[in-house]
């Protein structure tokens, strides 16, 4: 019977052979990715602005003739306006034609006084015939009946108008007019009554010469 003992070393051997490990390979290089993250400040939020609820045209028609009557009052205080030049003057500044009459006729103005407030101003810069005073109301927008309500009711000394009117027309020639040519002046050319003119005539002694 053969014995087996002398195989068991290389058995063994074998064996270690087959269990016996390597060195450990270095790790495999990880890698990196880099990623860019962007940072929002703090800002507050703006609040939305509220819709605004949608006008009507009533609404609409309403707030620019009311826009039209508040200026219509505040020109009508800065200047001596007759209803028709007082709706130009609103023209003028943009408002509508439409608006601007509702305007005018919309407000409790006496256009009469308003028309001797005219003559009076007219007065101090002029020195009209009642005929003068009636062309330059006109030219402003008075109705006839206002002119003359005006002009009865504003007490102006038309025979001192004349007169200086007289003047003027004395002084108008390096020679000078004579009395007929001034008083036919007076009478023609400004309207003056012919009692005006005469009144004239005689109070600008020396000047004339007859």
């Amino acid at each position: 019977m053969k014995r087996a003992l002398p195989l068991l070393p290389v058995t063994i051997l074998l064996l270690g052979a087959c269990t016996q490990t390597g060195p450990t390979p270095p790790p495999a290089p990880t890698e990196t990715e880099t990623v860019t993250v962007s940072v929002t400040p703090d800002i507050p939020w703006v609040p939305e602005r509220p819709t605004p609820e949608p006008t009507t045209p009533g609404e609409i028609i309403t707030q620019s003739r009311d826009f039209a009557r508040a200026r219509a009052r505040e020109l009508n205080t800065q200047e001596i306006h007759s209803v028709t030049s007082l709706e130009f003057a609103l023209v003028s500044e943009g408002i509508s034609r439409e608006d601007a009459r509702w305007a005018a006729d919309s407000l409790d103005v006496d256009w009469n006084q308003n028309a001797v407030r005219a003559v009076r101003e007219l007065d101090r810069v002029t020195t009209n015939s009642r005929v003068g005073m009636l062309r330059d109301l006109k030219a402003r927008g008075f109705t006839q009946d206002e002119a003359h309500y005006g002009i009865d009711n504003s007490w102006i000394n038309y025979h001192d108008n004349a007169l200086q009117t007289a003047y003027q027309l004395h002084q108008s020639t390096e020679e000078g007019m004579l009395y007929e040519e001034i008083r036919h002046g007076l009478i023609e050319w400004y309207g003056f009554l012919p009692e005006e003119a005469d009144w004239a005539i005689d109070n600008m002694y020396p000047y004339a010469v007859g």
